[in-house]
């Protein structure tokens, strides 16, 4: 049972996510590979792809796709609060043009859901141990360096209001990417004691 779940989790997670890449990719003409939000739900579907390959293949799983459905479940939590949390609070509560216009109700909502709940009750990934933690926070480092140093080469401008680093003081700027990060380790970290607690097994 739990192992059919997992499937038709991850079915749902691809399928959603292919049709609100294409509905963004038609709303702007080009993936929009500088958002976050973009780049977690690209690999989201990857992950999951990769995931239902090695499902159906009755492969052993490797360790690239237990870290990539790691790594793809904490970067969507993220996109997730991050939208609740700072992003809607900051364009006045705009719940239709965060949460409701084109891709933004799967992109923001939907697929964090359903990848958070899939990863931590259902998914066949193996034994994930305290090292782990940092796979999800690498990545987010990754992506803040590349976006600051594109927002400082005038390349990009933001794309999110915390990383215009001309439109803000340096203080401001080392504190959001501070609290970002850090709060991308707690999710990571609390995510995995979750998954590893027990609970009423399903056959």
């Amino acid at each position: 049972m739990k192992k059919k779940i997992s499937i038709i989790l991850n079915i749902i997670i691809v399928i959603i996510e292919l049709i609100a890449l294409k509905i963004s990719y038609a709303y702007d003409n080009r993936v929009m590979i500088e958002y976050y939000t973009i780049d977690s739900n690209i690999l989201a579907l990857l992950s999951s792809i990769i995931y239902l390959i090695y499902v159906f293949s009755k492969s052993k799983k490797s360790n690239v796709t237990r870290i990539l459905k790691y790594i793809s479940t904490i970067c969507l939590l993220i996109t997730f609060l991050v939208v609740i949390f700072v992003l809607l609070p900051m364009f006045n509560f705009n719940f239709k043009m965060l949460l409701i216009r084109g891709a933004m109700f799967p992109h923001h909502v939907l697929c964090p859901i359903l990848s958070f709940i899939t990863f931590v009750w259902f998914d066949d990934l193996g034994k994930f141990n305290k090292k782990d933690y940092y796979y999800p926070v690498i990545a987010t480092l990754i992506y803040a360096f590349v976006l600051i140093i594109l927002n400082l080469l005038t390349i990009v401008d933001g794309p999110y209001p915390f990383l215009r680093v001309y439109d803000q003081s340096i203080l401001s700027s080392i504190i959001w990417f501070t609290l970002i990060i850090y709060m991308c380790y707690l999710i990571s970290k609390y995510v995995l004691k979750l998954r590893n607690q027990p609970m009423v097994h399903l056959k």
